[in-house]
């Protein structure tokens, strides 16, 4: 067979596209193909800018909890990021994508900590109230 990127003797399958390459068309980290291989880092990438845009809403809404703590968009952006980070984070070990998976864990912590702040604050509140 021969490689369908350059021509050469193929010596392998990508697992992605599975088309035959040679081992000059293989990325050896990402073990893919070229092509498949620039595709994966442009994903991780994108990824990696949903994290950071998560990052700073985090931050937001780390410094005005106790002026927006009534308001019910807070709870549900707090719920929400958690979720997203995790579902970023099964796809970042179940890719390989290490970065991503870095750039996760440097802000999971923080993103828990105000959900149990929340949650602890606001079943607090009821109790008083009740």
């Amino acid at each position: 067979m021969k490689c369908e990127i350059c021509g050469n003797k193929a010596t392998t399958i990508c697992p992605r596209c599975y088309r035959y390459v040679c081992e000059n068309c293989i990325d050896p980290v990402a073990m893919y193909c070229i092509d498949c291989s620039s595709f994966k880092r442009a994903q991780e990438e994108d990824y990696i800018r949903i994290v950071e845009t998560l990052r700073k809403k985090i931050e937001f809404i780390e410094s005005s909890m106790e002026k927006c703590f009534d308001c019910p968009l807070l709870k549900d952006e707090v719920m929400r990021s958690m979720r997203i980070l995790k579902e970023l984070e099964v796809t970042a070990k179940s890719e390989g994508f290490e970065n991503l998976l870095d750039k996760i864990l440097s802000i999971k912590d923080k993103i828990q900590n105000i959900g149990i702040n929340y949650l602890v604050k606001f079943k607090m509140r009821s109790l008083e109230s009740g």
